[in-house]
């Protein structure tokens, strides 16, 4: 009975968004019973709650060290794991898991959102609706079909699981947040705004609802907005014909030249939509409050080196100094490693964009260098740089 009340402890501290706290008491627990797996799941959600990822996961390990058949063990690691943004390692858990408890409600929630985020939308229905089997009053399971059946068109349904999942439990920001974002798909950025508010207002760490805030900020403005709608719809497509789209575009728009502004608008959006949207909200009585830290120090590199650029280009072209305005569009290229690299979660991935972008950097600073002293290898070099960046944008756009 006493251990069964120290573990409890931990949990309602938990509950009550006390993370500091139960890692403390779970690491005294952990003291006197180091091999007790639940208690280690335990640990690993406080860890999580204070960002110490790592960590988190190395104890969901251990609990599956201590416990292979501990459904709840492969559970945690694999919400680990998905914060990190591993989704291939976080499925794999998730799945492992319901080999093991099928029925949990809960475990199905998490295999659906994790083939959200992969644009599965179908396998992303299915297990919404498989863990509505299990509980069908489960409001996280109903806000994620209503989500996938939004994406796919059949929005009457969806807004009737929304309603459903309101009576049930009307103060679960996870549902408003829900609202939010099918609200966004929709075109509709004032309604979604107070649907994520309302969400923050009841669970103001809530990063599902402050992103959705943020990007619902974004799209008052019509240019995002727009591509915001048109990026959301392409998540409908299969990753294969999503390629094909943007290569058959840019294709087209070599066949008719008409089209190529669009393209490099389309293009242009793409890369550069999130931090010079991010940097316009920092105008912004509430935008600049919903911006992460993270948001906030991407929107600093990106606007140093944009205004830099333009600085250089436009001295360059009014005082006719070749240098400074080759230098000036060394810096606008080098925008896209710039945001390439901050956009990736996968550490190898960003490690190889960011080496990448200084092997640009490099051979850009020489042709600058070139430039100035008048050396004849100027011209090859140039060229190089804007034929490395044209690299580094399709195969980093075509791996995205």
């Amino acid at each position: 009975m006493d251990s069964y009340q120290s573990i409890s402890r931990v949990q309602l501290l938990l509950q009550h968004k006390r993370p500091q706290e139960a890692e403390q008491e779970a690491r005294r627990q952990l003291r006197d019973d180091p091999d007790n797996s639940f208690l280690h799941c335990l640990l690993a959600l406080a860890l999580m709650e204070l960002t110490q990822l790592p960590e988190a996961q190395a104890e969901a390990e251990q609990a599956i060290y201590l416990d292979p058949e501990s459904s709840f063990a492969f559970y945690v690691l694999s919400a680990t794991l998905q914060r990190q943004h591993e989704l291939p390692a976080a499925l794999e858990a998730i799945e492992q898991a319901l080999a093991l408890d099928p029925e949990d409600a809960d475990y199905q929630h998490v295999l659906g959102q994790l083939r959200f985020q992969q644009g599965q939308l179908h396998a992303a229905l299915r297990a919404a609706e498989a863990g509505l089997q299990a509980d069908p009053t489960h409001v996280d399971c109903l806000g994620l079909r209503a989500r996938c059946l939004a994406r796919l068109g059949r929005r009457d349904e969806a807004s009737a699981d929304l309603d459903e999942a309101l009576r049930h439990s009307p103060t679960d920001a996870g549902t408003h947040a829900d609202l939010g974002w099918v609200a966004l798909e929709r075109g509709r950025a004032k309604q979604a705004a107070g649907h994520f508010r309302e969400a923050l207002r009841l669970n103001p760490t809530s990063d599902y609802a402050r992103e959705g805030l943020v990007s619902a900020l974004k799209a008052r403005f019509w240019l995002y907005n727009g591509f915001y709608r048109f990026m959301v719809w392409t998540q409908t497509l299969s990753p294969g014909t999503r390629q094909g789209l943007f290569i058959g575009l840019f294709l087209l728009s070599r066949v008719v030249p008409g089209l190529l502004p669009l393209y490099l608008v389309l293009v242009y959006m793409s890369w550069f939509a999130e931090p010079l949207f991010n940097s316009l909200l920092r105008f912004n009585r509430y935008g600049r409050f919903a911006l992460s830290e993270a948001d906030t120090r991407n929107s600093n590199q990106f606007l140093a080196l944009l205004l830099s650029a333009l600085a250089l280009l436009g001295a360059g072209h009014y005082a006719h100094v070749g240098p400074l305005t080759t230098a000036g569009i060394v810096g606008l290229g080098l925008l896209f490693p710039l945001v390439g690299t901050q956009r990736q979660w996968h550490l190898k991935r960003r490690q190889q964009s960011m080496w990448f972008g200084w092997g640009l950097a490099a051979v850009g600073v020489l042709a600058i260098g070139f430039d100035v002293l008048a050396l004849p290898g100027e011209g090859p070099l140039f060229l190089a740089f804007l034929g490395g960046t044209l690299v580094y944008v399709w195969v980093m756009g075509l791996r995205s």
